[in-house]
């Protein structure tokens, strides 16, 4: 499938921070098949939710290492752009600013899992979501299923040395002939918001970054499906078991 125009990479980049720390899958929570009241459909062969975003800032992940917060806002302006809803989005500041709360003015950077349940439980820039689960980061298909159906997924990457220098060539990120010796930076927040025969893509440093779909299988290490208020109030959580995650989540 020939790449869409909203997810074609662009001509001058510059990479930003990493901050994504080792992943935690609390306990007491199932990934997500185990949420599914009644089976979704087989994923289309092509998903694009990032089409109607006209831009994506950096959010600050230029100084400091906020991708869990970046991945976060960019999600909120995707599901603003599906959904017709008008959640705040964050400017860059914001971003900041909220990352620096979780951290206690350090950047350190943040665990996904933790973000989400702050997400949930207090919300970020007055957004709240309904819930959160794991998916599978081998599971090709729930991967498709929770990108197609609840408008994108937030995961966490390991990033190797050459990837700073494909993004910043505009190039998709592939496996090359020398990867197992690259070295890995560090762990970065992204969200995925949309895939083809050939590419998954992301959004991470202002701009759309295609990823090979063995590339994910090498360097992906965490996924997370989010219920969010912008497709609650539209009505877009079908097929979940809403009463079932939740007190999962309420153990957590």
């Amino acid at each position: 499938m020939t790449t869409s125009p909203s997810m074609s990479p662009s001509s001058s980049r510059t990479p930003g921070k990493m901050g994504k720390l080792a992943p935690q899958f609390p306990v007491e929570l199932k990934e997500m098949p185990a949420y599914i009241a009644q089976p979704l459909p087989q994923a289309p062969a092509a998903v694009d939710w990032a089409k109607n975003v006209v831009s994506w800032p950096m959010d600050g992940n230029d100084t400091y290492g906020d991708c869990t917060m970046a991945a976060a806002a960019h999600l909120i302006q995707s599901w603003n752009a599906e959904t017709g809803q008008q959640m705040p989005v964050p400017a860059d500041q914001e971003v900041i600013a909220q990352y620096l709360k979780l951290t206690g003015g350090k950047d350190t950077g943040l665990v996904e899992s933790q973000v989400l349940k702050t997400w949930m439980s207090k919300g970020l820039w007055s957004n709240k979501i309904a819930g959160y689960a794991p998916v599978n980061v081998h599971s090709l298909d729930a991967l498709k299923q929770a990108i197609a159906f609840f408008g994108g997924v937030y995961v966490g990457i390991q990033v190797p040395n050459n990837a700073q220098t494909q993004f910043a060539a505009g190039q998709p990120w592939t496996l090359v002939a020398d990867w197992q010796s690259q070295p890995i930076e560090g762990g970065h927040a992204i969200p995925l918001l949309g895939y083809d025969d050939q590419y998954l893509y992301a959004i991470t440093w202002g701009a759309v970054q295609p990823m090979a779909w063995d590339w994910w299988s090498t360097y992906g290490d965490e996924a997370w499906v989010i219920l969010s208020e912008e497709f609650e109030h539209a009505g877009k959580v079908g097929g979940i078991d809403l009463a079932t995650l939740k007190a999962d989540l309420a153990k957590v």
